[in-house]
């Protein structure tokens, strides 16, 4: 289970690349000053309220299309960005981030043919990111060439471009060029330090190249900045086996199979609980679920449907201990919200409960139940 980069990293990079985009009014740009210090929800729910206000800009319903891309909620993404398509259809960014969410889906000619729109519309200084994501899908449609074409275009037009750079080191690395993989690496890493996909890639590189010195420590560094980097982990117990440190080899590679065995059986597990509640198995489920998230602790979807069982069977107060952990991993899981909120209302917790259920809705305005239970909380706090 890899952690992925914070979300608003990367939608800021859309936002600073986009800054030549009409409407940057004041509440634009006091939403994307909340996403640069991380606040995401307070970031979506100014946004929307952009939409609702100014329902002529669509600045706001692109920038929330590439949040809800990020979330994984494609249909959602899809509509605000088809939104900002009807009030302004020749943006070439918006069709950019239509090619995104197809590419998101594997759905691969669909994405190229959006990007070629975006080129074709103008997409002015996010050019080189559209000729990115050109590469990174004619690599999908295994054409090796084109996509070596499109990132040296990209690069062209951008040269400090640090996810560019990071696509021609993995090129590279996979092409079985490991000197040219790791030229690329560090000007990733040189523009972009807190860019943790390259250092598991650049130990590899090292690693080939026989600079096994440097490989241990690059990969060392992406073990502290993330435990859990499996990668970068069996990397480095190979490093140090070439090394001829043999013993910490092994305590590397052990820990490297512990964590895999540990992971691939918390994912049995929950699997297994999800058919137990199917057929009614409350109980069992229950166990193999607590196991699960024994296993891994860190393990979202198997916290958050614990929790929720929990509270189904009664329980509001053990069932916050494992959705307040599931909403750590994912604090932008709209479902994990309400549950937090709604075992809050059983509690008798009303202040706490409308929080979190107003969480909920920002995150997902369309479905009843959230808005029924913030209107629910807000008619018991009347009282």
């Amino acid at each position: 289970m890899m952690l992925l980069e914070p979300i608003w990293r990367f939608v800021m990079l859309v936002a600073l690349a986009g800054a030549q985009m009409s409407s940057r009014g004041s509440s634009l740009s006091t939403a994307l000053a909340e996403l640069d210090k991380g606040h995401v929800l307070e970031s979506i729910q100014q946004l929307k309220q952009i939409v609702r206000t100014s329902p002529t800009d669509g600045s706001a319903c692109f920038y929330l299309s590439t949040l809800y891309t990020q979330m994984g909620e494609y249909p959602v993404a899809e509509r605000y960005v088809q939104r900002a398509i009807e009030i302004n259809p020749k943006q070439g960014e918006y069709y950019h981030q239509l090619g995104l969410i197809r590419y998101r889906q594997k759905r691969w000619a669909a994405a190229l043919g959006f990007f070629r729109q975006a080129l074709e519309i103008g997409s002015g200084k996010n050019e080189a990111p559209v000729w990115k994501s050109i590469g990174d899908v004619e690599l999908e449609l295994f054409d090796r060439d084109a996509a070596l074409q499109a990132y040296t275009e990209a690069l062209r037009i951008q040269p400090n471009d640090a996810q560019t750079h990071l696509a021609l080191g993995r090129f590279y690395l996979e092409r079985g060029q490991p000197d040219r993989a790791i030229e690329h690496l560090l000007a990733a890493l040189e523009t972009d330090p807190l860019l943790r996909a390259a250092y598991p890639l650049l130990g590899r590189a090292y690693r080939q190249t026989g600079h096994l010195s440097s490989a241990e420590s690059v990969l060392k560094k992406a073990l502290n900045a993330s435990p859990a980097d499996q990668e970068s982990r069996y990397t480095l117990g190979q490093t140090l086996l070439a090394m001829g440190r043999a013993d910490e080899a092994r305590e590397e590679l052990n820990r490297y199979e512990t964590i895999r065995q540990q992971v691939a059986s918390a994912d049995v597990d929950y699997k297994s609980a999800l058919s137990r509640l199917a057929d009614g198995n409350f109980s069992e489920a229950e166990k193999l679920l607590r196991e699960a998230v024994r296993l891994a602790p860190a393990y979202g979807p198997a916290l958050h449907s614990l929790g929720s069982l929990l509270l189904d069977r009664g329980s509001p107060e053990k069932a916050l201990e494992f959705l307040n952990r599931a909403v750590e991993v994912s604090p932008l899981n709209a479902a994990t919200w309400y549950g937090i909120g709604f075992a809050y209302f059983k509690a008798g917790k009303m202040a706490e409960a409308l929080e979190a259920a107003k969480r909920a809705v920002v995150l997902d305005e369309e479905d009843g139940r959230y808005t029924r239970l913030v209107a629910e909380i807000q008619e018991r706090l009347k009282k």
